[in-house]
């Protein structure tokens, strides 16, 4: 029985044709493997961070998948003759157990804005498999959050506004605020504000429910519609996998909206960021904050995402 997310593989292939996120693990897969490794691939997909390793050198390749996807990398293997040194199982990798620890722990691990994939806490129960010395790949992730100006190129609060079909479909624009947005910023040129750590993760510690409240002051005049969050991963000493605005690949950014407001210099905007998980483990994001003058007067507050999007009402 499957225990992991399956879309087929057409969303497999829209992570192979990935050529950042796919060429950056091969980079870094072939400065981490020595000659002889054992390498564990949690979430291995099609296989073909196992092939990597295969090919850098590895002795033993476990290619862990928990979903159909794992019967078509067992093809994948054989097909390019790699059944001797790859051994695909399709299990839970948090319940998996094997004797031959792994020098190395790759992982694909991430949503686009990491947490949405979870698959951290996955991670984490794995390096079970490793040596007491072994490595993991990424090593570490960073989030970042900036607040931008997005609606002009992304449309997706406009677009609720006009009928379509001649149909009023305005109702749902106050859902759409409450959503977060999965978009490609096409320039840092758009952010409002300098990019603040949100957290770092360190894949072989356990990672608490995050929440963090972080605050911009704006120096320049200019409208704001939400913050942008984005991630770079550490994925060997010389490698990193870069996500942020201007960055093609197809993680994207993810949009949080807040109320549309004009910034003057020395307005400041207070948002707080928590991630929290529903009872089957999924992460749900939450957000709320409020937008202050000069003054100290509070121009807006909010409260966005969470279980009750769909009906909350509108911010004050």
């Amino acid at each position: 029985m499957s225990t992991g997310h399956f879309f087929g593989v057409g969303y497999h292939r829209a992570m192979l044709k990935d050529e950042t996120r796919t060429l950056s693990y091969q980079t870094a897969i072939n400065e981490l493997v020595n000659p002889g490794d054992v390498v564990v691939d949690v979430g291995c997909g099609t296989g073909v961070m196992s092939i990597f390793a295969a090919r850098a050198g590895a002795r033993k390749v476990y290619a862990i998948e928990s979903t159909p996807i794992a019967s078509i990398a067992r093809r994948i293997v054989t097909d390019n003759n790699l059944s001797h040194v790859i051994e695909v199982i399709e299990a839970d990798a948090t319940s998996i157990q094997h004797d031959e620890p792994a020098d190395l722990l790759v992982s694909e691990c991430m949503g686009n804005f990491v947490y949405s994939d979870a698959m951290l806490g996955v991670v984490h129960k794995c390096h079970r498999l490793l040596k007491p010395n072994g490595l993991c790949c990424p090593s570490s992730i960073t989030t970042w959050l900036a607040p931008t100006f997005i609606e002009p190129i992304f449309g997706a609060f406009s677009w609720w506004e006009r009928p379509h079909y001649d149909i009023d479909f305005s109702a749902a624009q106050q859902a759409a605020f409450n959503e977060t947005h999965n978009i490609l910023c096409p320039s840092a040129q758009l952010l409002r504000g300098a990019p603040l750590e949100f957290g770092h993760i360190i894949m072989n510690q356990h990672q608490p429910t995050v929440a963090r409240m972080m605050t911009w002051t704006f120096t320049e005049p200019g409208p704001v519609d939400g913050v942008l969050g984005w991630f770079c991963a550490d994925l060997s000493p010389s490698v990193q996998l870069e996500t942020g605005p201007g960055v093609q690949t197809h993680w994207g950014q993810v949009f949080f909206p807040t109320p549309t407001f004009d910034a003057k210099p020395g307005d400041r905007l207070e948002f707080q960021l928590q991630i929290v998980s529903d009872v089957r483990d999924l992460p749900h994001y939450v957000w709320q904050g409020r937008v202050v003058d000069v003054a100290g007067r509070t121009r807006h507050q909010f409260v966005r995402g969470g279980t009750d999007r769909w009906t909350r009402q509108s911010d004050s």
